[in-house]
Parts: structure tokens; C-alpha cells; sequence
């Protein structure tokens, strides 16, 4: 029997466009997706895929914007984090605009204008392959699966990093980075009728050097990302009886809102799948064409 595909993308921020990379390489080598699932930037570039952007040229663009300065987000992670404090004083003293009715802040805005772009502001119906994103529910720290509608307002509400983007208000509630609770959705995927899935994983390792308290608080984030991430895909591993293929491209030397390396990141996602054509190949029960 013929397997049906899925593809679970995960986060990662800039290190994220190694999804890219996967998606380019996987196109040219005629693997057939059935379904996708995606987090946080894993769920910006599969939406470009199910809604069949060209994707190619999609990497052009990319590496010609900057992101950095279009979403006013610091390529330090030294300085984003002050500017999250200098944003929670404010916020302590005037109130969340967040919290107020009507239309999205600034920096949500322009979040959902990339997206818009990139989705060519199309709608979860409109697409080619059927997609879900994940976010999560702020108050309740539940999972929400998002699959109708505006798929640029689903990916921003899946993007927004908590401290650097506000919540996004979505039907009574406010959501946030999917990260937080599936950063790899294999689950979501298998739920949408894979039998077999192609996992990315683009998140950051627990190799780097730890030497402030602000290294110290985002490693402790990280270890418990890596944990949940990893009992997740064990538990989807069961489920698929084995039929998983986890991609982990080389990005981990990439910060997480270094922008400026989308091309490195691209090169490493398309290295990535070149590196498990035997995998692939046992997955879907042929060789891809190199």
C-alpha cells in the first residue's frame, strides 16, 4: 500500500529556513506530500509549500529582505532580551495594549504582512495539500490546532515568541508560539491521515557556551524544549510503527533571529535530506531520483 506522507516542521526562528532547504530538495526529488504540520517559522514555509509557491524563488527573496529590520527584532539575543524588559516595564506601568480590542499592534502587523506575502494571502481552504498549524492557547498553555481561515493570521498567532510579539487575539483567546507545546508536530500530522511522516527539526542544541544568567535561563529553556521535544517524537515514532524520518539540519551555529544566514540555512536544510536518501528510501519504498 502506497504511504501517505506527511511533513512535520518544526521552529527555530532563522535556523526555522532550513525547512526551506528540505522543502526545495524533497520537490526536486519528487516525493509526494499528502499533509503538513508546522510550527512557528516550520509553519510559515509549509504553508508556502501546500499552497505550491515556488519555492526556489521564494529562497531569492528571502535572502534578499531583511527580515531583521522589517520585524524590528535584534540579531543579539543579548539585546532582544533587554528590549523584552524595557517592553514589560512599560506594559507593568500603562497596561497591555495587546489586551485592547481592534486591530493588531505595529509589530503584529507586520508580522501578518510577511506572512500575507508569503501565502499570497490565501486561506487554509485554498490550499493544495492540506495544512495545520500549531499555536498555543496563552491562559491554559493548551494546543490549538489551526485549520480554517486566513492561513497568515494562523502563522502569526504560531510565530509570536513570547516576549518578542504579543499574543495574538484569536476567538476569545490569546495565542502564542506552538513552540511551547509541539515544536515538531509528527502528532498533528498522523491526526490528518499520514502513515508515514518526514519530521524536520531545526531546533538550537545544548552545546553552547553558558557564561551570564541570561545563557543560563535560555539553556534551561532549551533542555526542556529538547526533553518534550524528544518524548514526542518517540511516542509518534510508536505510532507510525517506525515509519519516521527525523531531519536535523546543521543550523545549530545559527542565532535565533540571525536572519542574515538564510542562505546558509536553506543549503543546510537541502544537505539534510541528501544526507538520509537510504531513509527516505525505505520510508517510501523507492529511491528518489537524484
Amino acid at each position: 500500500m502506497e504511504q501517505r506522507i506527511g511533513l512535520a516542521l518544526g521552529g527555530g526562528g532563522a535556523r526555522g529556513l532550513a525547512h526551506l532547504g528540505v522543502l526545495i530538495e524533497l520537490e526536486r526529488l519528487g516525493v509526494p506530500i499528502h499533509a503538513i504540520a508546522g510550527t512557528s517559522m516550520g509553519a510559515a514555509l509549509g504553508a508556502a509549500k501546500a499552497i505550491d509557491a515556488n519555492l526556489p524563488l521564494l529562497g531569492r527573496l528571502l535572502a534578499t529582505l531583511n527580515l531583521n529590520s522589517m520585524l524590528q527584532v535584534a540579531d543579539n539575543t543579548l539585546r532582544e532580551v533587554q528590549k523584552i524588559v524595557g517592553r514589560s516595564v512599560m506594559e507593568y506601568v500603562r497596561g497591555a495594549a495587546w489586551r485592547n480590542e481592534g486591530s493588531a499592534p505595529p509589530d503584529l502587523a507586520r508580522l501578518q504582512e510577511l506572512f500575507s506575502l508569503l501565502t499570497a494571502r490565501k486561506t487554509f481552504e485554498e490550499t493544495r495539500i492540506p495544512l495545520a498549524v500549531v499555536a498555543a492557547d496563552l491562559e491554559t498553555g493548551q494546543e490549538v490546532i489551526l485549520n480554517s481561515g486566513s492561513i497568515a493570521w494562523a502563522v502569526t498567532a504560531s510565530t509570536a515568541i513570547p516576549g518578542v510579539f504579543p499574543p495574538v487575539a484569536y476567538e476569545g483567546r490569546f495565542l502564542i508560539d506552538g513552540g511551547i507545546v509541539n515544536k515538531v508536530p509528527v502528532d498533528t500530522v498522523i491526526d490528518m491521515g499520514a502513515t508515514a511522516v518526514i519530521a524536520v527539526d531545526a531546533g538550537a542544541p545544548l552545546t553552547r557556551r553558558v557564561e551570564t544568567q541570561i545563557d543560563a535561563m535560555l539553556q534551561a529553556q532549551r533542555a526542556t524544549s529538547r526533553h518534550l521535544t524528544q518524548m514526542q517524537l518517540e511516542a509518534a515514532r510508536r505510532r507510525l510503527e517506525d515509519r519516521l524520518v527525523v531531519l536535523r539540519p546543521d543550523v545549530g551555529w545559527i542565532r535565533m533571529f540571525a536572519f542574515e544566514y538564510s542562505e546558509e540555512a536553506i543549503q543546510a536544510g537541502r544537505a539534510s535530506v541528501s544526507a538520509h536518501l537510504d531513509e527516505l528510501h525505505d520510508l517510501l519504498g523507492r529511491v528518489p531520483s537524484p
